[in-house]
């Protein structure tokens, strides 16, 4: 009885070296004598090009651990959110990646120390719905179209020099030569036809700012999911755009669609497009997603 009152809590810390302008040394540094001096036993991993982390997490939930934390940008706490399915286990985060539009969506401190005495002090557990594509879970978005376009130019060298610079070039590029493609979306058996130059799927995470997600009433754990059709002509047409879409609201307007689903979402296109999930491609159109609702714990600041 005595050894199980005096079991230290343990926390498996999953670190993407590359991910940001990261110090992956002074990191390593400020997390172990966090959690040392917080009573925790840590165990850190850091992640390389074809790390599994299904089996990493599954194995030390098995184990018992009492947190997963995830040290890195959205690809990251995506994917350690994605191998965390239905666990009781809560998942933190220290963002420390290019854009990190989770943490922003989540109003998680952004100060690596701040992050951490959020993770052992007061907080909440907020959780969150996922998406699932084919074999692979997915938290954030899931974007045909310019989205993919953009995220495609930007090289893991060119967003770890630049940081957000390295989407802007190719963003330019696309904004200035607007390619619409047709499309055909099933959302929850209805079926919607039209042209686009992007179509997201969101969760949260559409540009990584609350206030538009708040204007678009894009949530992470309402158990669904909101589908963003965009269908600006020329560059001329996005005051319009924005204005439907963020100002007057409109869902369904020339310009904008959202559309919602809590089901299935299937996306066709002609041509077959790229796809992109949680800033990662992931391969080309039709793609079939799928609303896990309410399925990760993660750890956000207390509400009063």
């Amino acid at each position: 009885m005595t050894e199980i009152l005096d079991k230290k809590p343990e926390v498996l810390i999953i670190i993407n070296p590359v991910s940001g302008l990261m110090n992956v040394k002074m990191m390593k540094r400020i997390i172990k004598e966090h959690f040392k001096k917080a009573g925790w036993i840590s165990h850190i991993y850091l992640t390389e090009k074809d790390t599994e982390y299904d089996t990493l997490i599954k194995f030390f939930i098995e184990k018992g651990i009492d947190m997963v934390v995830a040290a890195g940008g959205d690809g990251t706490v995506a994917s350690v959110a994605a191998g965390m399915v239905n666990s009781s286990v809560p998942l933190g985060i220290i963002p420390s990646g290019t854009w990190n539009a989770i943490s922003r969506h989540l109003m998680l401190p952004f100060l690596p120390k701040r992050a951490l005495a959020l993770l052992t002090g007061k907080h909440q557990v907020r959780y969150l719905d996922l998406m699932s594509v084919g074999d692979s879970l997915h938290a954030m978005n899931l974007g045909v179209g310019l989205s993919a376009r953009v995220i495609k130019t930007a090289s893991r060298e060119k967003k770890r020099k630049l940081g957000n610079l390295a989407y802007y070039g190719g963003l330019i590029k696309q904004v200035f030569g607007i390619k619409l493609t047709r499309y055909s979306i099933e959302a929850d058996d209805k079926t919607y036809r039209g042209k686009a130059l992007e179509i997201m799927v969101a969760n949260y995470g559409v540009v990584g700012l609350n206030l538009i997600e708040s204007l678009l009433q894009v949530h992470p754990d309402d158990g669904k999911a909101d589908v963003l059709i965009f269908k600006p002509r020329t560059i001329l047409d996005f005051p319009a755009m924005f204005w439907q879409a963020l100002i007057r609201r409109q869902k369904h307007a020339p310009k904008f669609q959202q559309l919602r689903a809590s089901r299935t979402i299937k996306i066709d296109t002609t041509p077959p497009m790229d796809v992109q999930a949680d800033g990662e491609m992931i391969g080309k159109t039709p793609v079939t997603v799928r609303v896990l609702p309410r399925c990760v714990g993660v750890i956000v600041p207390h509400s009063n």
